[in-house]
């Protein structure tokens, strides 16, 4: 039978942002809470044999599965792995689940963590991403509880459109690839990291943006309000921020900011731009991580080869329409 990775990123929802804003931090507790909703979701339709999850530095999934073990009927374990409590944790732990074989990788964070599982999984295995982040772009706000039924329902037999092959967005210094993100990518003023996140307006110079819908928060918001951009869409948008037009970007939850924007371009997939040399540090969807000074050649290039990723509202309605057709029962489950 089918199983399923979950990785847990504990220090999701935790950051600056939710302070800013005026949002409650993610708890550890919550998150357990959470994971057992949808562990009791996906027993329910008795399609995984094994469920295995990353260890992590507060003990989450050893507590999840203390407390449901008895009532699931799936195996649930852990991976044998040091724990360093960075994003390596996740990248070894989902590269580790793809190599043993694993049907689909539970993403249960935000934005960056789903970054950190696709480094470490690559685009192997269908990635579902659970919200318990703060901006969840990528992730699913949806009860627990109905994820895990879809997922259960889904494993055994996944069909391609409710996949969507989302993009990258490439930064190069000096003609070397150095990092990706997968929904924004943004340069902002400054010679040091400080606070990894996003929430202060003023400095904001470039940014690359993959998808931003209605709905959407943190950059991608910014895309929203202008020109909506999804994943099915083959270009990607880059603004410049500078005198010009002025709008309401939702930089994090509770956070209303205005921002002002001086152009806005469409990049085609494969298209390679350059960004004016200037001393940056570069966020990677929502979180500062490397620094660029006034000497490097700055390239940005928009891909097609990013995760394959679950459409929740498409799975749902595919789903429903088998329903429909089978009287109660999805058609491909009475084949096992």
């Amino acid at each position: 039978m089918p199983s399923i990775g979950i990785v847990i990123n504990p220090e999701s929802g935790r950051d600056i942002r939710r302070i800013v804003g005026k949002a409650s931090f993610v708890t550890s507790y919550m998150k357990i809470d959470v994971i057992k909703r949808f562990l009791l979701g996906l027993d329910s339709t008795s399609s995984v044999d094994e469920v295995i999850f990353m260890p992590d530095f507060y003990g989450i999934s050893f507590d999840i599965i203390n407390e449901i073990k008895d009532n699931v009927s799936f195996e649930l374990s852990t991976i044998d792995m040091k724990v360093e409590n960075s994003a390596n944790d996740t990248i070894n732990a989902a590269r580790y689940m793809v190599n043993s074989g694993i049907d689909m990788i539970v993403s249960a964070g935000g934005d960056g963590t789903l970054r950190a599982v696709y480094k470490g999984a690559g685009d192997k295995v269908p990635i579902l991403g659970l919200s318990l982040g703060t901006n969840n772009v990528l992730g699913a706000s949806y009860e627990p509880t109905v994820l895990g039924i879809m997922l259960g329902l889904l494993v055994r037999n996944i069909n391609p459109d409710v996949i969507d092959k989302t993009k990258t967005i490439k930064i190069l210094v000096n003609d070397e690839f150095r990092d990706l993100a997968l929904v924004d990518l943004t340069l902002v003023d400054g010679w040091y990291i400080g606070a990894k996140a996003i929430w202060d307006e003023y400095s904001l110079r470039y940014a690359f943006i993959s998808k931003g819908e209605l709905g959407d928060i943190g950059i991608p918001s910014i895309a929203s309000f202008i020109k909506p951009i999804g994943f099915q869409d083959d270009f990607g948008l880059m603004i410049e921020f500078g005198i010009g037009n002025r709008i309401n970007a939702i930089l994090a939850p509770g956070l209303v900011k205005q921002v002002f924007i001086k152009e806005i371009k469409t990049l085609r997939v494969g298209q390679e731009i350059s960004i004016p040399s200037g001393n940056y540090v570069v966020a990677f969807d929502g979180e500062k991580e490397m620094v660029v000074n006034s000497n490097d050649e700055i390239k940005i290039k928009i891909d097609r080869d990013g995760p394959f990723l679950i459409n929740v509202p498409r799975a749902l309605s595919y789903i429903s329409s088998y329903y429909k057709k089978g009287g109660g029962e999805i058609e491909w489950v009475k084949k096992y």
